[in-house]
């Protein structure tokens, strides 16, 4: 497999609630941010129903619209893993990425299996998030 760099995210919260449970805490979150790459790029809006586990890790569930710069509206899905980085406090995160797109333009996205790699900086109210998204294309014939 090869990983081919697909864009940059820029993420922040604009809503984020928590509510402890029996194993863990679920959150509901609001996110929005841009998405820069050579062949993709546009708005972001995306709900994340992140689940901490009593290990204190998170699996982010995000799901919502990238708008791109050409008016195209792509869902995306990304679901992952989200650890604590000693170092700082901050979470690291890993996740699958997949698109759906009913546009001719951008019907290439339909078949991408995407990772999506980043930092989550939680040390503000409403914490901000950078990542690099990533195309797996397969390299088995």
């Amino acid at each position: 497999m090869e990983l081919a760099h697909l864009g940059s995210l820029e993420l922040a919260y604009t809503w984020l609630e928590d509510v402890d449970q029996p194993g863990g805490i679920q959150f509901y979150g609001v996110m929005e941010g841009t998405l820069e790459g050579d062949r993709l790029r546009g708005r972001l809006h995306l709900t994340n129903l992140a689940r901490r586990r009593p290990d204190n890790v998170n699996l982010p569930t995000l799901r919502g619209l990238l708008t791109t710069d050409d008016g195209v509206q792509i869902w995306m899905e990304l679901d992952g893993l989200s650890v604590l980085r000693p170092a700082d406090g901050a979470r690291v995160f890993v996740t699958a990425c997949r698109f759906q797109s009913g546009s001719e333009r951008y019907t290439w996205l339909n078949t991408v299996l995407g990772v999506l790699e980043g930092v989550l900086d939680a040390s503000a109210d409403l914490p901000t998030a950078h990542a690099r998204l990533f195309e797996c294309r397969p390299t088995l014939t």
